[in-house]
């Protein structure tokens, strides 16, 4: 008879686990917080200093980007928390301005690369919010502006209708002319560069680009769609790519890297560049250290809450500015006017002496009348 109820209660505890697991598998993953998922600092606004904006992406495993609750990012400075009373606003980007580089060196004739090309940044351009703007630069061995900044995809299309292919690659020069571009603007901007090529005809350098970058920065995605070199083998000088540079520069300069063989794959490229730009949210706090002394800060991001253990982030950094150190503001006004008496009773004292001076000459000249 116990064994009988021993047999019970093991198959009674086996159906239970059966059914637990059962129930755990059919949770739905937005139930899930922050299932490998990643931030990114994309960039760093200090234009309104001591008011600093910063924009923060979120992606999955697979590089999508996802949703994340605004209110539950944490955003660290110097490896200190952001006090929540520093912080004026947390809103998701409703808005953004972004300038398209293509390459339309000589190489992008082969393999209809430069018409797939103009097919996805088409593609882009419609996908664009009423509130989004773009722009349209192209470089061979020259830069040249097809379209300013403008919010008019129907300007927008037709400017990438007429692009044509010719000449060597001067990348450099076109980054360096799309962020002298940005930098006037505010808001959320960010630079896409598609090349098939090497730069072998640029007088700048990747160091250059990142220096340009303005006190309202920005962001520069990268996207390789030249031939990869076999292991142990230099890029082609015309045809190759170096994916080393372009996703160092992608890095430091918050964007995405990413590289396409099968033309096909460059809408989809394109697309997730835009999907995640649309989907950033930014924080806006005071930094306690409110002096532009010149001296980087670092910035971290993470999620608070039941996301914390699942979500992993990213640092980044920042320069106030400022060739010549602040000083605190003491508003000691009365030491102002001891100093400003002082000084005063300084420029008095020459003054005064100077014209006593003159009194006492004046004093001792004696007229003698001769007969």
């Amino acid at each position: 008879m116990n064994n009988q109820k021993h047999k019970i209660l093991l198959v009674g505890i086996l159906i239970a686990s059966v059914l637990f697991n059962a129930c755990a598998k059919q949770q739905p993953a937005s139930d899930q917080p922050g299932n490998a998922t990643s931030l990114q600092i994309t960039q760093v606004d200090t234009s309104q200093f001591p008011l600093v904006k910063v924009y923060i992406s979120a992606k999955d495993a697979d590089g999508n980007p996802v949703p994340v609750p605004v209110n539950d990012i944490e955003l660290l400075e110097d490896g200190v928390p952001v006090d929540k009373k520093s912080i004026q606003g947390m809103d998701n980007v409703e808005s953004f301005t972004s300038l398209l580089l293509i390459d339309n060196s000589g190489s992008m004739n082969f393999s209809d690369k430069l018409e797939t090309a103009k097919s996805a940044a088409s593609s882009y351009i419609e996908q664009m919010r009423s509130s989004d703007s773009a722009g349209i630069i192209t470089f061979n061995t020259r830069v040249q502006i097809v379209q300013e900044v403008t919010p008019d995809k129907e300007a927008l299309l037709a400017g990438i209708a007429t692009i044509r292919a010719q000449d060597d690659t001067a990348m450099w020069d076109a980054l360096l002319k799309a962020v002298d571009t940005l930098n006037p603007l505010t808001g959320r901007k960010a630079i896409i560069l598609l090349t098939d090529g090497m730069d072998n005809q640029s007088q700048n350098s990747s160091e250059e680009i990142l220096r340009a970058i303005g006190e309202s920065g920005l962001s520069i995605s990268t996207i390789g769609f030249g031939t990869q070199p076999g292991e142990n083998e230099n890029p082609d000088e015309y045809e190759g790519i170096d994916e080393t540079t372009l996703k160092n520069l992608a890095q430091n300069a918050g964007g995405i890297y990413g590289y396409v063989q099968d033309p096909q794959e460059l809408v989809g490229l394109y697309a997730n560049i835009r999907q995640s730009l649309q989907s950033e949210v930014m924080v806006s706090y005071i930094t306690p250290q409110s002096l532009r002394d010149g001296v980087l800060r670092s910035l971290s991001v993470h999620l608070r809450g039941a996301w914390q253990n699942n979500v992993s982030g990213t640092a980044s950094s920042y320069n106030p500015g400022g060739l010549i150190p602040e000083v605190p503001e003491t508003g000691n006004w009365w030491l102002f006017g001891i100093l400003s008496g002082i000084l005063m009773l300084a420029l008095l004292i020459p003054l005064f002496v100077t014209r006593h001076s003159i009194k006492k000459k004046k004093k001792k000249i004696r007229i003698v009348l001769k007969d």
